[in-house]
């Protein structure tokens, strides 16, 4: 055997050696009880005692944008990411300007650089990533760096199809090129989007990573969400059935469980709460409407966070509520709405009602045998659902 042909046997093998690791290490993970509340935590920059995620009745499985890699056997854990910005601020605009300056996107003034948010330390710049180039930049230069380090998945942020940056094109070889209207209706930009998570999810999935993807559910027709949400692993839904302190209903909440019919069957899903308030102070109402859509939707790999909203959400920390305490079994049929609007759906040792209407107040008959509400209190005959509220009970 020639010197060459070692070598070139020996990276195979290399190769292969670490792929099997990758892939070990995450066999073990995102394994979520079919029972109970299993939850997510978003962030975890604040928390000192990582026994937090196990200590209580209802354990974390999924960290995102976990500040370190392995850190529970049984957790899985995510690097985050800006999505189609810049994750490096060293990297700054200057820089790009002068090593790449053909991948920025601009917005419709051409001088703008699509930035999306200004940090107190500048814009994350932003990226075109339609350009194969900078696909294979991103990967190589920020995403497998930070694998190597034990990260069984990558949490992409803002993957929001209205391309809320306003980005509209690019210069080539000096020369302006258009590639979107800069409108929140963009095909192409639709496009762009679903390309980008696909080409992620090819690269990655092999190795055993998990893609994770913050998408906006609201921002394209259904028929694309959907389609991003299946390129990916884990749908991170940061909307959630509360968003900004406030119960999401009426058409908002119906295109969200239209949504969720379709994907946590099979798929990955981590809904997110903007509680009124801390979370520990929230109103028990809400806590109860929220807990209640999680279960009226939940599949095999569905995962709860809830998190506090003041004047802004509040992330990094750890949010636990004496109700995820309560555990009404497995599922035991899909969710129905009945002809009353009132939503429903039976578990071995319990049942959920939601009623997604922001105006109109329903009365419901119990089951004939009694139930317990989520405060422990004992309910016969009917039961009256004022608008945006929902009743968890127990057998």
């Amino acid at each position: 055997m020639k010197p060459l042909s070692v070598l070139l046997y020996l990276a195979l093998f290399s190769s292969i050696a670490a792929t099997a690791q990758i892939q070990g290490s995450v066999s073990g993970k995102f394994k979520i009880p079919s029972g109970g509340i299993p939850l997510a935590q978003i962030f975890d920059s604040k928390i000192e005692d990582a026994d937090v995620y196990t200590k209580n009745a209802s354990k974390v499985y999924f960290i995102w944008g976990a500040k370190k890699a392995d850190a529970d056997e049984q957790i899985l854990d995510s690097k985050y990411f800006p999505s189609i910005r810049n994750p490096d601020r060293k990297l700054d605009i200057a820089w790009y300007q002068k090593n790449h300056p053909d991948w920025i996107m601009y917005q419709q003034d051409q001088k703008t650089p699509a930035y999306g948010y200004i940090y107190n330390y500048g814009g994350l710049v932003p990226l075109n990533v339609s350009d194969k180039m900078v696909q294979e930049y991103y990967l190589n230069s920020f995403i497998k760096p930070a694998l190597k380090l034990g990260y069984s998945a990558v949490a992409m942020d803002n993957v929001d199809f209205s391309n809320w940056p306003k980005a509209v094109g690019h210069f080539k070889d000096g020369q302006w090129q258009n590639s979107y209207t800069g409108k929140k209706n963009d095909t192409i930009f639709h496009r762009t989007m679903l390309n980008w998570l696909k080409f992620l999810s090819s690269n990655l999935q092999p190795q055993g990573i998990k893609v994770v993807a913050n998408i906006k559910a609201n921002t394209a027709p259904e028929k694309t969400i959907v389609e991003a949400i299946r390129s990916v692993d884990i749908w991170l839904d940061e909307t959630g059935f509360a968003h900004r302190g406030i119960n999401v209903t009426d058409k908002e909440w119906d295109k969200t469980v239209s949504i969720l019919q379709k994907i946590t069957p099979d798929k990955g899903y981590v809904s997110i709460n903007q509680m009124n308030g801390e979370v520990e102070t929230a109103p028990a109402g809400q806590v109860e409407w929220v807990i209640a859509n999680f279960l009226l939707t939940r599949g095999p790999q569905s995962l709860l966070a809830m998190v506090s909203y003041t004047d802004k959400a509040i992330y990094h920390t750890f949010n636990y509520r004496k109700e995820f305490d309560t555990n009404i079994g497995e599922p035991a049929g899909a969710a129905e709405k009945g002809e009353n609007g009132i939503w429903s759906r039976k578990y071995t040792k319990g049942i959920v009602y939601v009623n997604p209407s922001s105006k109109e107040t329903v009365t419901i008959s119990l089951p004939t045998k009694g139930v317990k509400g989520i405060d422990g209190k004992i309910l016969k005959g009917s039961l009256t659902l004022a608008p945006a509220t929902a009743k968890l009970l127990t057998f």
